[in-house]
């Protein structure tokens, strides 16, 4: 009898053991793929580098800092005009490809991509222009923008939270600020 109880207290020990033991040594998930490793490309099929390219981005560190004419990557640079500086979340657009179609996520989400950029972005313009007198004038306009879901009111599905907007030949100075931060918490999320 204790010879039976020691085989099935064995196999119960082994079988407990097993159930633990195959999780860990399953086949795990692929990698995002990074920026770093090189396959990843823009919307004209070149490489995505570290660091600054030739527009203005930096996709690892999220951020386009540049003349305004260039955020939408054209074939041939700006070279100058109104500056630009843009900041983003993760979610917005992240510096990884975990969907594997080479091309930086949007809307990264605890690991699940929804092609949506979600989150926050923040544009801050600077520049200049002659107003009817022949004086030049300098304006600076900086805008919070959160994705809300459908039903936003900017693009259908994101919401401007802030914008600060000076202006030294109209003497417009406006200022909007809807919620603290980035709003990003239930009352941004649903209409």
């Amino acid at each position: 009898m204790n010879i039976k109880k020691l085989i099935i207290g064995t196999a119960i020990t082994v079988a407990v053991f097993g159930a633990m033991v195959v999780p860990a040594f399953a086949a795990k998930p692929a990698a995002c793929a990074t920026i770093q490793g090189g396959t990843i490309t823009d919307k004209n099929g070149n490489p995505v580098v570290m660091g600054y390219d030739q527009w203005g981005y930096n996709y690892q560190a999220h951020l386009f800092d540049g003349y305004a004419g260039n955020y939408s990557r054209p074939a041939v640079p700006v070279t100058s005009g109104d500056k630009l500086v843009m900041k983003w979340s993760d979610a917005w657009m992240a510096n990884v490809d975990c969907n594997g179609d080479r091309k930086l996520d949007r809307g990264l989400v605890d690991g699940v991509v929804s092609g949506t950029s979600m989150g926050w972005e923040t544009n801050h313009y600077v520049g200049s222009y002659v107003d009817a007198d022949g004086n030049t004038q300098k304006y600076t306009d900086f805008i919070k923008i959160v994705w809300v879901g459908p039903g936003g009111d900017l693009w259908g599905q994101y919401h401007v939270i802030q914008e600060v907007y000076n202006d030294t030949g109209s003497g417009n100075y406006r200022f909007k600020d809807s919620a603290p931060g980035f709003g990003l918490n239930d009352q941004w999320t649903t209409q």
